[in-house]
């Protein structure tokens, strides 16, 4: 059987954080261990997953590409971040990651402290920003000087945990992890920059996207033929679904589970009033468009 879908950036989310639920790795981790996940639009809904209800936090997404450019989503995180954040220059300190254990939310840790705890039945999901054609991940680096993703990954290789990312197809880059990595160079040297002045660090995990999630949860093969849209479609993927009926249906009938799915409003700061004028060249001195 084939079928024809069509997926919005968050639908595309809301489809992969179903499929993450139900990997081997997460079911271990939701039977004996413990589910971290980085705060972020990718991981949202994933927490719903997890527990039955979505993030009940204010800090629901970190840093974030927004039309001005790179920038920071003005919950609680950003104005701790700009006025009073130790953890800005000790990522080990970084306070929001949501942590799952028994289905329920427990109290927060910082990121040192939590990855002395997670081990091989444990699993940590952040929402990557971009992907290339063989499925390797990268992370944007801003205002932190390693970001947290760097410790989880070293925490990773000594203890044992497993890294998922959650990622979609409308992060697919043309060109591998490695040269894009390469080509932006540390944020330091960057001599402009729409937003925060960012790195990209390439980091090891599992790699779920819409094509990993229609295995997971159909055993089919989904096969991306176009992408792109107007009218709230930007972004999105159509994707050609193949393999037995039952499991074809399986997909389909999670994907349709997925449209009209919504985020919480983004919430970037005024450029105007912005104070992060160590990490970002338009704090304080916007653009027209920004």
């Amino acid at each position: 059987m084939k079928a024809l879908v069509t997926l919005t950036p968050t639908e595309a989310k809301r489809f992969v954080a179903m499929a993450v639920a139900r990997m081997p790795e997460t079911l271990t981790a939701r039977e004996k261990g413990i589910m971290a996940l980085h705060p972020s639009s990718s991981t949202y809904f994933l927490v719903e997953e997890l527990t039955g209800s979505r993030p009940q936090t204010d800090v629901w997404m970190c840093g974030a590409i927004a039309p001005k450019g790179l920038c920071v989503e003005w919950g609680s995180y950003a104005q701790v971040a700009l006025h009073d954040a130790p953890f800005l220059s000790k990522p080990g300190l970084f306070p929001f990651t949501w942590i799952v254990k028994d289905g329920k939310m427990q109290p927060p840790m910082g990121i040192d402290e939590l990855c002395q705890i997670l081990g091989p039945d444990d699993v940590y999901v952040k929402g990557g920003n971009a992907m290339d054609p063989s499925g390797n991940v990268g992370v944007l680096i801003g205002s932190m000087a390693e970001g947290t993703i760097a410790r989880v990954a070293s925490a990773h290789k000594k203890r044992g945990f497993k890294i998922v990312f959650t990622m979609g197809m409308e992060k697919l880059l043309p060109i591998s992890i490695k040269e894009a990595s390469r080509a932006v160079g540390a944020p330091g040297k960057l001599d402009y920059s729409m937003g925060i002045r960012c790195g990209l660090i390439p980091v090891p995990g599992i790699t779920v996207s819409e094509v990993e999630a229609a295995k997971i949860i159909g055993g089919v093969e989904a096969v991306p033929i176009s992408a792109g849209g107007v009218g709230g479609a930007e972004g999105s993927v159509v994707l050609v679904i193949k393999g037995e009926k039952a499991g074809v249906m399986k997909a389909v009938e999670a994907m349709e589970a997925s449209k009209g799915a919504k985020l919480p409003p983004v919430r970037n700061p005024d450029c105007k009033e912005c104070i992060a004028t160590s990490i970002c060249p338009m704090a304080g001195n916007p653009k027209p468009w920004s």
